[in-house]
């Protein structure tokens, strides 16, 4: 198999039509029918199928798509690495950042990379922490930032901080805000709105509630944090969000609108790459500049409810 078939073939699913990525390419479409059909010969599989809405991959197809998208990418670090040797970093990078940590994370990054990196092109990818560690795991993205909940097979984990786990309650809903720490089964007597099930947040609640052998009932499953925070603001109901999403509200003392009680739990916040593609040089250099950032905002005690790391890989 050649890299040059990777690339078309990857083409093609991505753009889900020969035409298109045959002007994508600037190869001719019959030369892009050929070179597919060579591959499928070669692989002795049926790796596209033609329907009248487009060109989509058949399930080996999906699992060599998956496997060239990571391939390609390695190709494109080591011959940037290769011909740009040791000097400035530079060319493309790119990180995930859940939409609970972006706020955090996100701006700082940005004007530091631009300062320190000037010739590095930064891309951040918004999305749920575990369908960015998928994009980690196939090489679609360089790092992300997640959460140490369980080992993922493939995934080196980078702790950056811990976080504390607030319950957060309308002014005017008769929560004490001086009470002190909240156990999760107290929690369970308010009415919630929560994130969905497949989110980090929502798993760290259910595992918490199974230590304790309650349950819960959310009135609703959001995974807008606006939203959330709106739905509280306005006395419907609470929720339950880490530190990293508060930062505004805690150094506000909760402002007017909202209480926050500390949670007896807390997750830590880390930085993942994948355990079998290793990071270039561009990306190295901005893994770096992150970790710089996190510990500076940590010695200066900038993050309220936000600590160091803890040494136990438990959480």
């Amino acid at each position: 198999m050649e890299v040059r078939q990777l690339k078309y073939f990857v083409k093609i699913v991505e753009q889900r039509s020969m035409s298109r990525a045959s002007v994508e390419l600037h190869v001719a479409q019959s030369a892009l029918s050929a070179q597919m059909a060579g591959l499928e010969t070669q692989l002795r599989q049926k790796l596209l199928i033609r329907r009248s809405t487009g060109v989509f991959p058949t399930e080996a197809g999906q699992a060599l798509y998956n496997h060239g998208v990571a391939i390609l990418r390695q190709v494109e670090r080591a011959t940037h690495d290769v011909v740009h040797g040791t000097g400035t970093p530079s060319g493309p990078a790119s990180l995930g950042l859940p939409v609970v940590v972006e706020d955090l994370l996100a701006l700082d990054l940005f004007v530091a990379a631009r300062t320190r990196l000037p010739q590095v092109t930064l891309h951040l990818q918004e999305g749920m922490s575990h369908l960015l560690k998928e994009m980690v795991l196939q090489g679609r993205l360089d790092m992300t930032v997640t959460y140490q909940f369980e080992p993922s097979p493939g995934i080196v984990e980078h702790p950056l901080f811990t976080e504390m786990i607030y319950l957060v309650s309308p002014a005017k809903s008769g929560v004490d805000p001086h009470k002190g720490t909240m156990s999760m089964a107290e929690v369970v007597r308010y009415p919630l709105v929560l994130s969905s099930p497949q989110t980090a947040m929502r798993r760290l609640v259910q595992a918490g509630l199974s230590v304790e052998n309650v349950a819960v009932n959310a009135l609703a499953e959001i995974d807008s944090l606006k939203t959330l925070v709106d739905i509280v603001e306005q006395g419907h109901a609470h929720t339950i969000l880490p530190a990293s999403a508060l930062q505004r509200q805690l150094k506000e003392d909760g402002g007017n609108s909202l209480i926050l009680t500390p949670l007896d739990s807390s997750r830590t916040v880390v930085l993942c790459t994948s355990e079998h593609l290793p990071l270039g040089a561009t990306a190295t250099a901005v893994c770096g500049l992150l970790e710089d950032l996190v510990q500076k905002a940590l010695m200066e005690q900038r993050w309220l409810g936000i600590r160091p790391p803890k040494a136990s890989s438990s959480d």
